[in-house]
């Protein structure tokens, strides 16, 4: 019984730790964090569509998006559904406007657009951060 409880608990500290924490996975340290290294990717918000819809940067770049399209978007990371982290709500992404965010942990950022998609169907993206 007691090696069952120990089982438990040990698979339930690892689900935990597999979450989006600011923890490092393996140390249970906090997450490396990179200064901004002036690098830059664009990301489209054009007709319902993110392009490129997977962008894979290093540590300390920035991401722009622009809204290149005819309606309002929004880019909302399908974590923070009111983007106190990262991400810009449709009020400050109307046609033509610019949002730019710097990635400076590594980890996947998955974000959608609440208009037009759904985390994994429509208007959506996956950003990569790797470590320099």
């Amino acid at each position: 019984m007691r090696r069952a409880i120990i089982a438990v608990i040990v698979v339930a500290a690892l689900g935990v730790s597999s979450c989006g924490s600011d923890l490092d996975d393996s140390l249970g340290a906090p997450k490396p964090t990179y200064a901004p290294n002036g690098q830059t990717a664009k990301v489209l918000s054009l007709d319902n569509n993110f392009i490129p819809q997977t962008v894979t940067v290093a540590a300390g770049t920035a991401i722009e998006f622009h809204n290149n399209g005819r309606n309002d978007h929004n880019v909302v990371p399908v974590d923070d559904l009111k983007v106190t982290t990262w991400g810009v709500l449709e009020a400050g992404f109307h046609p033509t406007d610019t949002y730019t965010h710097v990635f400076d942990t590594p980890g996947t950022y998955v974000y959608y657009c609440t208009i037009h998609g759904t985390p994994k169907a429509a208007m959506f993206g996956t950003i990569t951060v790797t470590a320099p």
